[in-house]
């Protein structure tokens, strides 16, 4: 939490000012991380292209945003340390994203751009790869989040074409 705090621009002393406590500053991080993933759907939705290049879309926005975004290390947090309705607005955030993701797998599968496959567990695949981002990227590393996003959602889409 503090690796976010510094990125905010807040000091050890005066975080607390800004949130109630740890659990808060823990679902603010993700309600924001959250909001601009959603405004991607939001943002996809509105495009005229197939479903794969919605998907494609959606995925490299996400997975920047997670990776890329101050907010991103508070994922590594654990939804557990939230108080019990702090989770269910956060869960509730979640699933929509999550069923966004599963949509637009049926539609790609409807049209013919992705091959017969189950949605729902392409999506749980495709979601927990990048939920698992944030363990392993270093913001100091040689490969920045816009390279990692279009990499990751190439090989995700591949994975899904017939």
């Amino acid at each position: 939490m503090e690796q976010v705090a510094r990125q905010l621009g807040l000091v050890k002393g005066n975080i607390y000012y800004y949130f109630k406590d740890r659990q808060d500053l823990i679902f603010q991080c993700h309600v924001r991380c959250m909001q601009t993933s959603l405004e991607a759907v939001d943002a996809v939705s509105a495009m005229k292209t197939g479903p794969a290049e919605r998907l494609r879309h959606l995925l490299v926005r996400h997975i920047e945003n997670i990776i890329g975004s101050e907010y991103g290390g508070a994922l590594l947090a654990d939804m557990e340390q939230m108080k019990p309705a702090q989770r269910r607005r956060y869960v509730a955030m979640r699933d929509r994203f999550e069923a966004a993701v599963r949509k637009l797998i049926a539609e790609g599968i409807a049209a013919g751009e992705f091959r017969q496959l189950d949605a729902p567990l392409s999506g749980f695949g495709i979601l927990g790869a990048v939920n698992w981002m944030p363990k392993w990227y270093r913001a100091d590393g040689t490969l920045k989040p816009a390279v990692i996003a279009d990499w990751f959602a190439n090989f995700f889409l591949h994975a899904l074409k017939p």
